[in-house]
């Protein structure tokens, strides 16, 4: 056995900055994990909370955005991110299918958080992007030109920044190029009218009407939080919301303003795990370590925490993150994500590909595959990834559940094996190495026969010893969960 190194509690965690009190009328206390099932269609989803989120303990399902899309030649992934009305007709399903989706997770114990982008719509300037093409048409049968979205918005709707030769925002850290200037030729709404804030309004309040309960807004760092804040306010909701802001591992005075509407995603942590595992030592992930201190993190109780995401998984924003591709070293950091007590815990659920714009499998009529096929489903067969269903991951999610309590008993062996565990109800053990681990851990757990969380199939029994022990031997790449809930009774 290598070094041990054994504290018997963990330092408190740098968090950077304080958190503001956030509005009264949105909730930051919604605890339990959530699953992106990127671009499912809406019957998929709905039977997926009924047979298998629900069932398994996960608390929501993020849906890609349900607004009529561009039509983009090709069928790339980010046309669901253009939208041309807020009708409900998109490849996932219309407006009926939708409701039903939202009210069969709803009755399964699944919230539905809807992906909502109010920033912009969909391309202003025409431009061709890569293998893309304009076509000035919606899913639902609309049509649109630059700035003009009949019935909708027109041109004096939008911002025209005039701070860049194209409108197009060029600096990054020029906040206001960044909130009024365009994000990659998409028209920029001027969501300080009162005739966008009102149609904006509206769109949430019919999401709330059929029982969303949860919005995650989409680019909200090119939203001004005082906008973002009275769009909300005349919406009158109640539910989740959190907001897309990549704070590049800064926490900027600016952010304050966006922690009083609710939680913020936390890219800091995709970033820092996936430089940690890649380059590093899983040692780095100690308190106080080069994990925590590497970037500054949003207030942990309002940060949304996450291996990957739709956008990372491609390489957006710098190096690719850790997913699916990477196999056992992705079922490993969803494991210490999921165990750390740091945030709310979101977990992603893809579909395979091999280029950046690559959209949903489809079939020869560019309808989307269903997961729910006629033979089955659709899982780990070279279209929907389902990464949710694999053991380890579905595992994690039940220890995460059955957890409480700071983190005790840190272990590791100076590289790229740890462990660590949540007082008296949990303990993980992580074999990052290639080699087998074979040694005994002290745990605070109480004595007894616990069955560990990421075996599939039987019981694999971890004995722990009146003193609070146990002795075990991991393969490589693999890990180990107890916790109360998986204690095997006398």
């Amino acid at each position: 056995m290598n070094r041990l190194i054994l504290l018997l509690s963990a330092v408190a965690l740098w968090s950077g900055c304080t958190s503001p009190d956030p509005m009264p009328s949105l909730s930051t206390e919604h605890e339990g994990v959530i699953v992106h099932l990127f671009e499912w269609r809406w019957d998929d989803v709905a039977r997926e909370c009924e047979e298998y989120l629900g069932p398994n303990g996960f608390a929501a399902v993020q849906v890609t955005p349900p607004t009529e899309n561009h039509i983009v030649v090709g069928r790339p992934w980010w046309e669901s991110y253009q939208p041309v009305s807020y009708g409900f007709e998109t490849r996932r399903g219309d407006r009926a299918s939708f409701e039903g989706m939202v009210a069969r997770c709803d009755a399964a114990g699944v919230d539905v958080i809807v992906d909502v982008v109010l920033n912009h719509m969909a391309d202003a300037d025409l431009e061709h992007e890569g293998d893309a093409e304009f076509t000035g048409r919606g899913t639902g049968g609309s049509t649109f030109g630059p700035w003009d979205y009949p019935g909708i918005y027109d041109y004096d709707d939008f911002h025209h920044c005039g701070l860049t030769d194209n409108n197009h925002i060029w600096d990054w850290d020029d906040r206001a190029q960044v909130t009024e200037c365009e994000l990659l030729g998409l028209s920029d709404l001027d969501t300080s009218s009162p005739n966008v804030r009102s149609t904006l309004a509206a769109y949430l309040q019919d999401l709330s009407s059929m029982g969303v309960a949860g919005y995650r807004l989409d680019a909200a760092r090119h939203i001004k939080a005082e906008d973002i804040e009275a769009i909300l306010s005349e919406a009158d909701i109640d539910g989740y919301v959190v907001q897309e802001i990549l704070t590049a591992g800064r926490v900027e005075p600016w952010l304050d303003d966006y922690l009083r509407i609710g939680n913020v995603t936390e890219f800091a942590w995709t970033e820092a795990i996936g430089e940690a595992l890649r380059h590093r030592t899983w040692s780095d992930l100690a308190p106080g370590g080069w994990f925590w201190t590497s970037r500054q993190y949003v207030p942990e109780a309002q940060s949304l925490v996450f291996v990957d995401n739709h956008d990372r998984q491609r390489g957006h924003g710098g190096e690719a993150a850790i997913n699916f591709k990477d196999g056992a070293l992705y079922e490993l950091a969803q494991v210490f994500t999921l165990a750390w007590p740091h945030g709310r815990k979101r977990v992603m659920s893809s579909f395979a590909f091999d280029t950046d714009f690559q959209g949903p499998p489809m079939d020869a009529s560019e309808a989307i595959v269903p997961v729910y096929g006629d033979n089955g489903l659709n899982c780990g067969n070279g279209s929907w990834v389902c990464e949710h269903r694999w053991p380890v991951i579905t595992g994690a999610v039940a220890f995460h559940n059955a957890v409480d309590g700071p983190v005790t008993n840190w272990w590791t062996d100076g590289e790229d094996a740890i462990a660590f565990g949540r007082g008296e109800t949990g303990f993980v053990i992580i074999n990052g190495t290639g080699a087998l681990l074979d040694g005994s851990w002290q745990t605070s757990l109480p004595a007894g026969t616990y069955c560990n969380r990421l075996e599939d199939g039987e019981c694999m029994a971890v004995e722990v010893d009146e003193e609070g022990r146990l002795a075990t031997r991991l393969r490589p790449m693999t890990a180990l969960a107890i916790d109360s809930g998986s204690k095997q009774s006398p």
